[in-house]
């Protein structure tokens, strides 16, 4: 399966079921033919895609990196989000939803699922102000091969 076809049926998923968990998403997209890595990093790219994206010109910072929990404990050494294709197919296909008009509230179905949509809420709904915001580098959970590994 082409990347791309699997960023389209990761994206119709997290908006069709809204009621299912990270693990659920990664189930059924690896049930359905994509590769169990992939799958993995769709569930953890798209939603923090579509959140940078929505706050693209709102003056929150975000960083460029993300490192991975590793089992023993320790992280992964900084990895650039920029240098990984999946990430850069990902938000293409972001980019060209947006430019094609995708409503807010199919936009918000994926990016409010992101730990920093939900960060930034928070720190709005306490008084904060976007351009006072800068988060730190992105941590992501799951082994490289997906939670099932």
């Amino acid at each position: 399966m082409k990347k791309t076809d699997a960023i389209a049926q990761a994206v119709a998923l997290l908006r069709s079921r809204t009621d299912l968990g990270d693990v659920a998403i990664y189930r059924e997209l690896a049930r359905r033919g994509v590769k169990r890595p992939i799958a993995a990093r769709l569930v953890e790219f798209l939603p923090t895609v579509y959140c940078r994206l929505i706050f693209l010109k709102s003056g929150l910072r975000f960083p460029e990196t993300y490192r991975r929990a590793l089992s023993d404990g320790t992280y992964s050494p900084s990895v650039s989000l920029s240098g990984d294709t999946l990430w850069n197919e990902a938000k293409k296909f972001a980019e060209a939803e947006i430019k094609s008009g995708v409503n807010g509230q199919s936009l918000l179905a994926i990016a409010g699922r992101s730990a920093e949509f939900d960060a930034a809420n928070r720190m709005l709904n306490s008084g904060s102000k976007l351009e006072d915001i800068e988060f730190t580098e992105t941590v992501l959970l799951w082994p490289a091969s997906g939670p099932d590994s």
